[in-house]
């Protein structure tokens, strides 16, 4: 993700261990019975609808956050790109280490853009990407389901293991669905990683949305930030 994921647990890695040292539709058959043809006609049903449009790369620029959408005190800033993949131990819990990736299989990558805030402390990033068919709907809905039964997973980043936890936020709602999970390592003592994700989608698109605050204070402010992501995508998503 542009809020790098296996960098920030890297880097609190290496600070923890200095401090520590530790469907397809058919058609009619004219030959058969009327309840045949009545089946038949039914699955004819969706092809007849028009095939599911990916976003414009236009609509995923106007979806992402800006500077001006947010309160005063965030500004621009920009994280370095990371294309790992993360494979969890845990089958249940992969759609969770699937939502961490900068990539995602059969995506298309839209806006990407990375804030500053809090004087630096707090990093927020919002992505937009785009699927082809149902891809969005098979992308975002196991995660709620995955929500259910996982509440930890190990991966392994830049060759570190790291056992993270996972738990259920509640978010603004946005679009067709959206969750919210916090992703988070205990570092020993009273220091800890966490990620507050938001995912959203609307159509065949979906938004990303990470935060990570700076302060346990600071983490109140997902809400409203959510709230603006979500806004401001489901608009472009819907133009």
């Amino acid at each position: 993700m542009r809020t790098r994921i296996r960098r920030g647990v890297a880097v609190a890695l290496t600070v923890s261990a200095l401090t520590f040292t530790a469907a397809c539709g058919g058609s009619s058959d004219k030959g058969g019975d009327s309840a045949a043809k009545g089946k038949d006609k039914d699955a004819a049903a969706p092809a007849d609808k028009p095939a599911a449009t990916p976003l414009t790369a236009e609509q995923m620029k106007a979806g992402a956050l800006t500077v001006a959408d947010l309160p005063k005190g965030w500004t621009a800033s920009k994280n370095p790109a990371d294309d790992s993949a993360y494979k969890a131990d845990k089958p249940e819990c992969q759609p969770i280490a699937t939502l961490l990736q900068n990539k995602v299989a059969g995506a298309t990558i839209g806006a990407n853009e990375d804030f500053a805030g809090g004087n630096g402390a707090n990093q927020l990033s919002h992505q937009i990407m785009t699927f082809p068919g149902t891809g969005a709907a098979d992308f975002v809905s196991p995660i709620g389901a995955a929500l259910d039964k996982c509440t930890g997973f190990k991966v392994t980043m830049e060759g570190v293991p790291a056992e993270l936890k996972v738990e259920k936020l509640t978010a603004p709602k946005a679009g067709e669905e959206s969750h919210g999970v916090r992703v988070s390592m205990d570092l020993g003592g009273a220091m800890e990683f966490a990620l507050h994700v938001v995912v959203a989608r609307q159509g065949t698109g979906v938004s990303r949305l990470v935060y990570i605050p700076g302060t346990p204070a600071a983490a109140k402010d997902l809400d409203d930030l959510a709230k603006r992501a979500g806004d401001k995508f489901v608009k472009a998503a819907q133009g």
